[in-house]
C-alpha cells in the first residue's frame, strides 16, 4: 500500500484523525511538561506558553538538521530557548540533560529489550 492509500485510510474515518491530532498533541504536552518538571528539578520554573514556544522552536530546529532524533541539535534549541526566556545556562543545561535522558535516550533502551522479547514469543 502507498502512502497515499495510507492518507485516504485514514481520512475516510474521521476519528482516526481525531486519534492522530489528539494522540500527537499528548505527546508533545508530555515533553513540555516532562522538560518543565526538569526545571523545577534544578529550582527553576517557566509558564506553560514559554514552554511551549521553546518546545516548538527546538522541535522545528531538530526537524531541520539531518540527525537522528536531533541529537544535540534539539538540546541547543532548548537551552538557547530557555535561557532566552530568563533561565540561567547553567540550570537551563541541566534541566534539558535531564529531560531529553528520559524522552530521547533512554526510550530505545527499553525499546530493544521489549522488541527483543515480543519477538522471543513471536508476536512480530
Amino acid at each position: 500500500m502507498t502512502i497515499w492509500g495510507n492518507v485516504k485510510t485514514i481520512a475516510a474515518e474521521p476519528h482516526k484523525i481525531v486519534s492522530i491530532v489528539a494522540g500527537s498533541t499528548l505527546a508533545q504536552l508530555a515533553v513540555i511538561f516532562s522538560l518543565g518538571a526538569s526545571l523545577h528539578a534544578v529550582g527553576e520554573q517557566a509558564s506553560i506558553a514559554t514552554l511551549i514556544c521553546v518546545n516548538t522552536l527546538a522541535a522545528i530546529i531538530g526537524g531541520l538538521i539531518p540527525v537522528p532524533n536531533g541529537l544535540g541539535v534539539v538540546e541547543a534549541g532548548l537551552i538557547a530557548g530557555l535561557t532566552s526566556a530568563g533561565i540561567p545556562e547553567d540550570q537551563a543545561v541541566a534541566a534539558v540533560l535531564i529531560q531529553r535522558t528520559f524522552t530521547a535516550y533512554l526510550p530505545p533502551i527499553w525499546g530493544w529489550f521489549t522488541l527483543a522479547w515480543m519477538r522471543r514469543r513471536e508476536y512480530i
